[in-house]
């Protein structure tokens, strides 16, 4: 430690940390104030606090931008991602998903159909909201008319809209899990898989057997038949709306940069739009910077649903990486951090308690601020370091931070990702809370994993001792 900077007591850092929770917690809570204006605000409570331990605003500010240099990778591509969801939306990319994931339905396996559905929906568009606003809706109408349990339906559209959100490289909250926890996008998608297809596929067989088990009725598919009418009406969902999903696939398996593939695809998305389905070129080119707007009079859920993308739409979540990561450096260049997760660190000498930490910490959080943003931005900022310091590589904590952050909104009843499907569904939390089996499976085999070490990819030992010296070099700054 340089000469006029103390070392952090524990109450010293506890204090910080919770002042700057308090803030936050207090106002998303009591004023329902802007998160990234609230981490902002954070920043003057460090700069107070850090003049305690002999720290300038300047020293705090260079910890600061260390860390939001390391999130600019992840800052770039969702620029490219809001781009891609705008062109791909106009070229007919996304709605021929949708169209494809509706035409499968059949009353007899109308559980697992409804999974399926709601899980491509929400992986090709990235939205849980928008699946659970649009064709969740829809589905909902059907399992009514074909005498399935309103929280039983409903159950299937949350698990499959979460799945999808939790898994797409255009979902807010997936980028926002590998940036706050320094992880490669792709990287942290790949190693979600480990865990949640287990869990997908015994979900998908407990669903198979109840729907088996389920008398049909009566079908009423009016709901999906205006939404499929709607999609072929305005959009041509030929081969050609294909191609741009193909290209960004050929080149990711040729392992070609993620963000040079994200742009080609949101490329061919334009020309595509402008040779299939008659945009105009600066329309169809502007799609990638203000996102699609279709004229949807005919079909309001589809404008829910597609009206949307663009870079700008990723703004806000951009602000809040940029914000967050700043916010993370000052707490690590005071030494607080380490300091406060050092009892923490000491227990957590396993994988399965490494797991079982940020499971706590992560459900915590988004009990404590029924906020998903807060909790992956505080577990992943918090946890990220202990995972290194045991030699776990951070796809082991983002993996686990999605699996509390994301995957349990719904289960916190007065959480936001729990109130809306509620209201937009019509079900009460007691409805649809037993037959969420993934949002519960998933953590457990999580935690499996870490007992038994699976999958629980570790540092080499240069990277190792380069994180050692790092945590030194942050210590003597």
């Amino acid at each position: 430690m340089t000469s006029g900077h103390k070392v952090p007591s524990f109450p010293f850092a506890i204090t910080c940390l919770l002042l700057i929770i308090g803030l936050i917690a207090g106002g998303i809570m009591f004023f329902k104030l802007q998160l990234a204006l609230l981490m902002m605000s954070g920043w003057v409570v460090c700069a107070i606090m850090g003049k305690f331990l002999g720290y300038t605003y300047e020293d705090l500010e260079a910890g600061a931008f260390e860390l939001i240099q390391k999130a600019m990778g992840a800052c770039i591509i969702l620029v490219c991602v809001g781009a891609l969801i705008g062109a791909w939306i106009s070229a007919g990319t996304v709605p021929v998903m949708i169209y494809a994931g509706l035409k499968i339905i059949s009353p007899s396996i109308f559980l697992v159909t409804s999974l399926i559905v709601c899980s491509l929906t929400s992986i090709f568009t990235g939205t849980s909201w928008g699946t659970i606003g649009t064709v969740g809706v829809a589905l909902m109408g059907i399992g009514a008319g074909l005498g399935f349990d309103p929280g039983m339906t409903a159950a299937t559209i949350i698990c499959g809209s979460f799945f999808g959100d939790k898994m797409s490289p255009l979902s807010d909250t997936t980028n926002m899990a590998a940036a706050v926890t320094g992880t490669p996008l792709f990287r942290h998608i790949r190693h979600m898989w480990f865990t949640i297809t287990p869990a997908y596929v015994v979900t998908f067989i407990i669903y198979l057997f109840i729907g088996f088990k389920q008398t049909p009725e009566a079908m009423a598919p009016d709901q999906i038949n205006t939404i499929l009418n709607g999609l072929s009406q305005h959009f041509n969902l030929g081969v050609g709306a294909v191609l741009p999903m193909l290209l960004v696939l050929v080149m990711l398996l040729k392992r070609c940069s993620p963000i040079l593939s994200i742009i080609a695809g949101a490329l061919c998305g334009v020309v595509v739009a402008v040779l299939c389905n008659g945009i105009e070129v600066t329309a169809a080119f502007n799609s990638m910077w203000g996102g699609f707007k279709g004229d949807f009079a005919d079909a309001p859920m589809l404008a829910k649903l597609l009206n949307r993308g663009g870079v700008t739409s990723m703004l806000n979540i951009m602000c809040l990486v940029v914000l967050a990561c700043g916010l993370g450096g000052m707490l690590r260049r005071m030494g607080v951090i380490d300091v406060a997760l050092e009892p923490l660190a000491r227990w957590a000498n396993s994988g399965f308690k490494l797991v079982l930490s940020t499971l706590i910490v992560g459900y915590g959080t988004l009990m404590l601020t029924a906020a998903i943003y807060f909790s992956i931005v505080m577990t992943g900022t918090l946890m990220a370091p202990v995972f290194r310091r045991q030699g776990f590589r951070t796809e082991n904590c983002s993996r686990v931070v999605e699996d509390a952050s994301t995957l349990g909104g719904p289960l916190v009843p007065w959480a936001n990702n729990a109130l809306f499907p509620m209201a937009t569904l019509g079900v009460a939390y007691l409805d649809y809370i037993p037959y969420v089996y993934l949002l519960f499976l998933t953590p457990c085999f999580s935690l499996l994993y870490g007992l038994f070490n699976i999958t629980m990819t570790r540092l080499t030992p240069e990277e190792m001792e380069a994180d050692r010296k790092e945590r030194e070099a942050l210590q003597n700054a």
